[in-house]
């Protein structure tokens, strides 16, 4: 990589971390990074008995560098795994549960969750904030419901810097609803994304939680 690509990427973290006050987690300390060498996300993703009974695993698998975004490995994405859950449809489709994990530089990783933070709320929806309290992970994320606000296209966000699919919510109707948390500690980024009928952002907060506490 030349010089100047690297005093790009090194303005865009930069900026990226001056940004995190827009997250809803103002004079919050950073989560002291993970200093383990290799790190398994499969024994970190969310399991069918951490779940409510009437969820079903979808899809789970490991991610490779083909499949993120150039922006994503200019970061430094080393690894990623996602799994996909599913609620019987209630209607024309099923609540969808998305948690994606990604390994990235601890250094990048408080930037990467302010910038995602700002991509993943589209117009067209009203939010609110959801964050936590405890002092050992950044758990921050909002619920967004469906307004009368005209809807813009819907920013890639998370799902391409974390290497996942992107489900985000449709642009109308009450199954728009949608709800997002973001988690990190460390090298340990994850992303946790709920659509579909059945959204439901307390449960969510509760299965951020849930995973937070799995990251070592």
């Amino acid at each position: 990589m030349s010089s100047s690509r690297y005093l790009i990427i090194a303005i865009l973290l930069c900026l990226l971390v001056l940004a995190t006050g827009c997250t809803g987690r103002t004079g919050t300390a950073v989560p002291a990074p993970n200093t383990s060498e290799h790190i398994t996300l499969e024994s970190l993703v969310l399991t069918p008995s951490e779940l409510p009974q009437n969820l079903t695993l979808r899809e789970s698998r490991v991610k490779n560098s083909t499949e993120v975004s150039k922006l994503a490995r200019d970061l430094g994405w080393e690894a990623g795994y996602e799994v996909i859950y599913t609620y019987p449809a209630a209607g024309a489709e099923p609540t969808v549960l998305v948690h994606s994990l990604a390994v990235y530089p601890a250094n990048n990783v408080p930037g990467i969750a302010a910038m995602v933070d700002r991509q993943d709320r589209p117009a067209g929806f009203l939010y609110e904030n959801m964050s936590d309290p405890d002092p050992r992970f950044y758990i921050s994320g909002f619920s967004a419901k469906v307004s009368s606000t005209e809807t813009s296209a819907v920013s890639p966000g998370s799902f391409v810097i974390a290497g996942g699919k992107n489900v985000s919510a449709a642009a109308s109707g009450t199954t728009g609803d949608f709800a997002e948390f973001i988690v990190f500690r460390g090298k340990v980024f994850e992303v946790l994304k709920m659509t579909g009928p059945q959204e439901n952002a307390t449960l969510l907060h509760d299965l951020a939680r849930k995973a937070a506490e799995k990251i070592p």
